[in-house]
């Protein structure tokens, strides 16, 4: 009986490459002690258990924390810088240009109220003079007695009035023309014409200014005619043959003559006085004259 062909080692063939199972029994494919298959692989067979892939990890979350801190901190500093420079600006700069920009308001303040000062010490000085030229001209008015209604100056007499503006007023009234009513309507067919019971007044006047500044003699002087009964008469701006509108502008030392034109009833005339006053100086008592 033939023989089934031996291999060199006079073993049978299996499928194990080593040519015998396991020594522990175990052989591949063969069933381990407790009858389970075993899943070792055999040394030399190309089977291996399949390798994972390494897994690769990512940047992570600290990345994106840094760099939102640093923006963060950017944006701290740069709210930081504009608050300081704002309150800079604010405050005045430094302390040192705030102390000095103080010092100046305060000198500017100083100096405002020295000048405010000065000024009003100048008012009061120049009321003070005017007020004194005012009292010296009542003086020298009422120096012999005269002037008060009860003691009037007379026709031709000179007194000297304040005239309002710092300057003086040497005023005499001359011979008065009681019946002047054709000589005023001859020199002017404009000027008004008196009732039959009325009749124009002609006062003469020669003014004399002293005073650093000037005096016009339209504007220096008023006159008024105040009769017996009470009643006052001044001039309506009556075109006289001597008018005030045709004196030249007076300065210190100069003279100037014009007449004045009242309207009086004739049945008053002769009778009363003449008030004198300066146009200018609304607080002087009139000084009268009796003609």
């Amino acid at each position: 009986m033939s023989q089934p062909p031996q291999n060199g080692w006079d073993h049978p063939q299996s499928g194990d490459p080593y040519g015998q199972s396991s020594p522990n029994g175990y052989g591949p494919g063969q069933p381990g002690g407790d009858g389970s298959p075993s899943f070792a692989p055999a040394f030399g067979s190309s089977e291996q258990f399949p390798q994972q892939p390494p897994v690769k990890k990512g940047p992570g979350k600290w990345p994106f924390i840094v760099g939102g801190c640093c923006v963060l901190l950017v944006l701290l500093i740069i709210v930081a810088g504009a608050g300081i420079y704002f309150f800079t600006r604010d405050s005045g700069g430094t302390e040192e240009q705030r102390t000095t920009g103080s010092s100046t308001s305060e000198e500017a303040t100083t100096e405002e109220e020295a000048t405010t000062e000065e000024e009003a010490t100048t008012e009061e000085e120049a009321t003070t003079e005017e007020e004194t030229a005012t009292e010296e001209a009542s003086a020298d008015a009422a120096a012999d007695g005269k002037g008060a209604k009860d003691s009037p100056y007379a026709t031709g007499e000179t007194f000297t009035i304040d005239d309002g503006d710092g300057g003086t007023l040497d005023v005499t009234l001359g011979e008065v023309d009681w019946d002047a009513t054709s000589t005023v309507m001859d020199t002017n067919q404009f000027n008004t014409e008196p009732a039959d019971d009325e009749t124009y007044v002609l006062v003469p006047l020669e003014v004399t200014y002293h005073g650093d500044s000037e005096a016009e003699a339209y504007m220096s002087v008023t006159v008024e005619y105040v009769s017996n009964s009470g009643e006052s008469f001044t001039d309506q701006g009556t075109v006289t043959p001597h008018n005030s509108i045709d004196v030249d502008t007076l300065t210190d030392g100069d003279t100037g003559k014009w007449d004045m034109g009242l309207i009086v009833p004739k049945d008053q005339i002769d009778d009363g006085m003449f008030s004198v006053q300066a146009l200018l100086d609304f607080e002087a008592e009139p000084v009268w004259v009796a003609p």
